[in-house]
C-alpha cells in the first residue's frame, strides 16, 4: 500500500525516474516471491520423489520373494510330474517354447508322499503395486523425475495385470484337475508310492492328462515368473540407484 502511495505521488510531481525505480522494484519482488515458491516447491517435490522411490524399492522387494517362492512352488509341481512321465510317458519331454531350467528340480522325497497335493499345488503371486497405483490415482507420477524409470515401471505393472489373467487361466485348468479327483475318490491330502501313480497313469489316460497338464502349468508358470523375477531386480538396481542420486 505503501509502495502504491509513493508511485501516485511521483506520477501526481511527474517524477518519471522515481515511478521506473518504484515499478521495478515491485516486479522485482514478484520475481523473487515467484522464484522462492518455485524452489519451495521443487524441494518439496524432490522430497516425494525420495518417499516415493523407497515405496517403489520395497514393493519391488516384495515382489521378487513372491516371485522367487513362486518359483519353488513351481518346480516342486514339475518333479512331481516329470518323475510320474519318467515312467508311464518316458517319450514326454519340456516343451522347447519355456526358457530352460538352468536350476535343478527338487528331490523328489520332498513331494513324493503326496503327489496329488503337489500336483494340483497352484501359486498365485501376490502382488505389491500400492505405490505405483498411488501415483496414477493422485497424479503425481509427475514427481519422478526419470521418465525413462517411469516407462519402465509402467511397462512393469502393465505384465502383472497380465500375470494375473495368467493366474486365472491356471485355476480354470486346475478346477479340470481337481474334478477328476472328486470323481475318482482322491483326495488332494491322500498318501500314494511312486509306483502307485505311475500305475494310476498307465490305466487312467484322464490321470495321465492330468500329469502332463500339470507339468505344463508349472513349466508355464515357472517362465513367467522368472521373467517376473528378471524385470523386478533390473527395476529395484534402477531405482535403487535413482535413490542414492538423491
Amino acid at each position: 500500500m505503501m509502495r502504491l502511495r509513493r508511485v501516485s505521488k511521483h506520477v501526481k510531481d511527474q517524477n518519471w525516474a522515481a515511478v521506473v525505480l518504484d515499478f521495478a522494484i515491485v516486479v522485482a519482488g514478484i520475481l523473487i516471491a515467484f522464484q522462492i515458491t518455485s524452489w519451495s516447491e521443487a524441494r518439496q517435490d524432490r522430497r516425494e520423489e525420495q518417499r516415493y522411490l523407497a515405496e517403489l524399492a520395497t514393493n519391488l522387494k516384495a515382489d521378487l520373494t513372491q516371485a522367487r517362492a513362486g518359483q519353488q512352488v513351481s518346480l516342486q509341481r514339475l518333479s512331481a510330474a516329470e518323475a510320474i512321465l519318467e515312467e508311464a510317458a518316458p517319450g514326454y519331454d519340456r516343451l522347447p517354447f519355456f526358457a530352460a531350467i538352468e536350476e535343478d528340480l527338487p528331490p523328489l522325497g520332498i513331494v513324493a508322499d503326496y503327489p496329488y497335493a503337489h500336483l494340483t499345488s497352484y501359486y498365485f503371486m501376490i502382488i505389491s503395486s500400492s505405490t505405483f497405483e498411488e501415483l496414477i490415482q493422485t497424479g503425481n507420477i509427475g514427481v519422478l523425475s526419470n521418465r525413462d524409470l517411469v516407462m519402465e515401471l509402467t511397462d512393469y505393472y502393465h505384465r502383472l495385470d497380465r500375470q494375473r489373467g495368467d493366474d486365472d487361466l491356471i485355476l480354470t485348468q486346475a478346477e479340470g484337475m481337481l474334478d477328476w479327483a472328486r470323481e475318482n475318490g482322491v483326495g488332494m491330502g491322500d498318501r500314494a508310492t511312486l509306483e502307485e501313480t505311475v500305475s494310476r497313469a498307465l490305466t487312467d489316460a484322464e490321470f495321465l492328462g492330468f500329469v502332463k497338464m500339470a507339468g505344463f502349468l508349472a513349466n508355464w508358470q515357472y517362465d513367467s515368473l522368472a521373467g517376473i523375477e528378471s524385470e523386478a531386480e533390473e527395476l529395484l538396481a534402477a531405482v535403487e540407484a535413482e535413490l542414492k542420486d538423491r
